[in-house]
């Protein structure tokens, strides 16, 4: 079993790049597949993203995991493969991390890896609070749904309080009702998660979008 990469958007030229990573479950040595669900909602973000980034040349990545499970920390391990891949297209090119879900908790833990971190419906360990790192911008979006049953607002809230202990500037959305699958609100989910992310890597309209998601 071996990572993937997809190439969501790519551009010859690129201004700055994401990596978008999904979801999963706690234990669970199966392949993952493309066609899981977890990927498929992180591959709509995505291709969201990609939309927003696209007349500022900013390439979308999405990681596919070897394994489906966290199964203590396999998904940090495929996502720093990831990093090291677009690092040698280009080190100098600013580098962000979309997680959901699981996929939250991973982008959480490599913050200080990446130039901004976005995440839906995170999923928050407690125990990871103490290793969390802002990432280089300082610069960071959490979104979750108030009626998540999967993976809870409150550990949000709480790598929130962590980040900002740490002098992060973090901005939080937890006020929308919606669950897991992020999907009644998608349409305001994809746009915060979008505007954050091109406004942070390439500075368009930074002050705007920022005060959009606060």
């Amino acid at each position: 079993m071996t990572a993937r990469l997809l190439d969501v958007r790519r551009h010859a030229d690129p201004v700055a790049r994401v990596l978008v990573l999904h979801g999963g479950q706690q234990h669970g040595t199966e392949p993952t597949s493309w066609r899981q669900l977890s990927v498929l909602r992180s591959r709509v973000l995505a291709s969201a993203v990609a939309r927003a980034g696209a007349r500022h040349r900013v390439d979308v990545r999405l990681l596919r995991y070897a394994a489906r499970g966290w199964n203590d920390g396999a998904p940090l391990r495929d996502a720093r493969w990831a990093l090291e891949q677009l690092r040698a297209e280009d080190p100098e090119v600013p580098t962000g991390l979309l997680g959901y879900s699981m996929g939250g908790r991973a982008a959480l833990r490599l913050g200080g890896e990446v130039d901004t971190v976005v995440t839906a419906a995170a999923w928050v360990d407690r125990a990871d609070l103490p290793l969390l790192r802002p990432p280089r911008s300082g610069r960071v979006l959490l979104l979750h749904g108030a009626r998540d049953e999967v993976t809870s607002p409150e550990g949000t809230l709480a790598a929130a309080d962590r980040l900002r202990a740490l002098g992060a500037d973090v901005s939080v959305r937890t006020d929308l009702a919606d669950t897991h699958g992020l999907v009644r609100h998608a349409r305001t989910w994809h746009r915060l998660a979008g505007a954050y992310l091109v406004g942070t890597l390439t500075g368009s309209t930074r002050e705007r979008q920022g005060r959009a998601a606060e």
